[in-house]
């Protein structure tokens, strides 16, 4: 998450909406966001909807693996891609992710 942080420039190169998704609840997301310094958007997915929808989804129990998904306008997940640890490659998803939405 602080990866996205220290990355944040890249987020004006892409054409849509950038933030983090898990199952954690908005309360721990608002502590996680002070704690860290985060200023992007933090959505919480308790019921780990979209998180199973996008393939992201834990099997050991409810939770979401660390990664990203890329979806298009509709929801449509484009592609998802399971990277632990994730904040090491966030300089190369966000020029791929645009890529990828580019090509709809």
């Amino acid at each position: 998450m602080v990866e996205l942080q220290n990355n944040k420039d890249l987020f004006a190169d892409f054409p849509g909406d950038v933030y983090a998704l898990s199952a954690a609840s908005p309360e721990d997301h608002k502590e996680m966001k002070k704690e860290l310094g985060l200023d992007y958007t933090l959505l919480s997915d308790k019921y780990l909807t979209l998180i199973d929808k996008a393939k992201m989804k834990d099997s050991s129990g409810p939770k979401s693996v660390r990664g990203f998904a890329i979806l298009d306008k509709n929801g449509k997940v484009l592609e998802s891609q399971q990277l632990d640890p994730f904040g090491e490659q966030v300089g190369d998803i966000i020029p791929y992710a645009a890529q990828k939405v580019g090509a709809q």
